[in-house]
């Protein structure tokens, strides 16, 4: 699941694919804004058919967060 993240992550982020970890944040780390975060989580929604609500973001600061997350929801 990291690598398919990781994939749809650097469609919003030019960064090299290694700069990405589980450890690395959106926000501090990626500078991704609002728009990119929501743009990107649609797409993650879609590509394993899951819903990720809002309110839930909130806690959602890594992609090691956002892998956790997901893997609840499959």
């Amino acid at each position: 699941m990291f690598d398919k993240i990781v994939d749809i992550m650097l469609e919003y982020n030019n960064v090299p694919r290694e700069a990405i970890t589980p450890e690395t944040r959106f926000l501090a780390d990626l500078h991704m804004n609002s728009l990119d975060i929501m743009d990107m989580v649609g797409q993650m929604e879609e590509e394993f058919d899951v819903v990720i609500a809002t309110e839930d973001l909130n806690d959602i600061f890594t992609v090691q967060d956002l892998v956790n997350y997901l893997n609840d929801l499959v």
